[in-house]
């Protein structure tokens, strides 16, 4: 055999190896993910803080500042969508100069290493300016930006429901992924709402839409808006019923991952309490069909390229 017919073999060998890597458990197809969900939901006099930044940069340490209002927190959840998660890496966050955690494992991962690490933070914040700061070590990725939920007590305000949704779904075209949806319940018909939604992912100009008990109330909202890759959307709602649901349609965008959505409320109600659901995982999942088609294609293109280069240079 000659040197050219051994160089193109043992190519296609080695993209067949790759393929195989990323076919398999370690650093490659994480699953579709899950939904967002209700995590925590309750009833507080006071306010619920939504806030985040600033898109994907490859900082190390990643860091964002929160100008958090007057009041006592009683639940607060630090949200770090992460880029190019593969097993292995790892997370440091350190709060107002204390080291608070480092996590490997995301809380929720999909498709290729899009990752969603989830961390309680009630006692490390204070009134004012928090400093977040993030590290990161992945090779060649990193956090889409992140966004801080946190419900304060403050007795001189009125009474708001609240219901906060985690998660992390994706949609994609190479999945035929087009939407998904987010349910809150025990919402009440004719009461103002706020709703916040967090999305990674999304591309400006690749034109997705958001619909609020199927009301348009968004569209494009994946678009880069708070950074690369990045963006917290808020908007005024109108509860219609005593379930309300919260669907992301994909649309042009080639990819999109809702993570957060969060819904504030009037509340009917001055009892107050706080509720944290059990959290959910994910079950493993194959590489799906579309996927494995998408990437053999791939593949099928790079030899048809070294057999007619090997073919030329006889």
């Amino acid at each position: 055999m000659d040197t050219g017919k051994k160089i193109l073999i043992i190519g296609l060998l080695g993209i067949g190896l790759l393929l195989l890597y990323f076919f398999s458990g370690n650093g490659g197809w994480q699953g579709d993910g899950i939904p967002p969900y209700t995590i925590a939901e309750g009833v507080v006099r006071g306010e619920v803080y939504v806030d985040g930044g600033h898109g994907y940069t490859g900082e190390n340490p990643y860091i964002q500042y929160f100008k958090l209002p007057s009041g006592d927190i009683k639940f607060a959840r630090l949200y770090v969508p992460v880029w190019n998660y593969k097993s292995g890496n790892s997370i440091r966050v350190t709060v107002n100069g204390n080291n608070l955690a480092v996590k490997q494992e995301p809380d929720y991962s999909s498709a290729w290493g899009v990752g969603l690490y989830c961390l309680q933070i009630n006692n490390s914040l204070h009134d004012g300016i928090n400093e977040v700061s993030i590290s990161p070590e992945i090779p060649g990725g990193g956090p889409y930006g992140t966004t801080l939920v946190a419900v304060c007590e403050n007795r001189s305000l009125p009474p708001v429901k609240f219901w906060i949704n985690e998660g992390n779904y994706a949609l994609a075209y190479t999945t035929n992924k087009d939407d998904v949806t987010s349910t809150f319940e025990g919402t009440s018909p004719g009461k103002n709402a706020s709703l916040y939604t967090m999305i990674v992912a999304g591309t400006e100009g690749e034109r997705d839409e958001l619909y609020f008990d199927s009301t348009n109330i968004g569209s494009d909202v994946g678009r880069s808006a708070q950074g690369k890759y990045f963006d917290l959307f808020s908007t005024s709602v109108s509860l219609k019923s005593t379930e309300s649901s919260l669907r992301f349609e994909r649309g042009d965008e080639g990819y999109l991952h809702p993570c957060v959505a969060v819904l504030v409320s009037e509340s009917e109600s001055n009892d107050e309490y706080l509720k944290i659901h059990e959290q959910k995982s994910a079950e493993s999942q194959q590489v799906p069909l579309p996927v494995i088609i998408v990437c053999l294609l791939a593949f099928l293109a790079i030899a048809i390229r070294f057999r007619k280069r090997y073919v030329q240079e006889e």
